[in-house]
């Protein structure tokens, strides 16, 4: 039984460096506290020893885990998911007519969408930009020639 709390205390304690997570080093440490239980003869049957390892992997697991993620932290990256967000601004290319009473269709990332405009009207092949959608409508506003000028005279050189 000691032979038992100490390999797998061991192996839950390498095997945190290698999938990190601060949960297996807990279990190991657990495991490595039962066995010295044993070995001191606190703890002399399976039942016991068991019951004694699940309640201090439970008091470490709560009690030390988020100290121990505060002291140690890691690499986190937070990024927008808003796909929406994104594309705001975004000039598009418009495939069907596209006038205030009557939707078109602009082509936007390898699709085309419906594409509605308040106030004007967008011919097929001129360029329009990204307002806002609209559950699945795009709503375009109409690109000024002067401006697709300055987008492509290198307003943008990330391109």
């Amino acid at each position: 039984m000691l032979t038992g709390f100490i390999v797998a205390g061991a192996v839950m304690c390498v095997l945190e460096v290698v999938l990190p997570g601060m949960v297996l080093g807990f279990l190991g440490a657990s495991a490595l506290l039962v066995a010295g239980s044993i070995w001191l003869g606190w703890t002399s049957t399976w039942t016991s020893a068991l019951t004694t390892w699940f309640i201090l992997s439970l008091v470490l697991l709560v009690g030390l885990r988020g100290l121990f993620q505060r002291l140690v932290g890691g690499e986190s990256v937070t990024e927008t998911t808003d796909e929406e967000s994104d594309a705001y601004g975004q000039v598009v290319d418009v495939v069907e007519v596209i006038t205030p009473e009557k939707p078109g269709r602009i082509s936007y990332r390898g699709s085309t969408w419906e594409a509605s405009c308040l106030d004007y009207t967008i011919n097929a092949g001129s360029k329009a930009m990204l307002a806002y959608r609209d559950n699945l409508v795009w709503v375009v506003e109409r690109v000024e020639t002067p401006i697709l000028e300055e987008l492509s005279e290198g307003g943008d050189s990330s391109c």
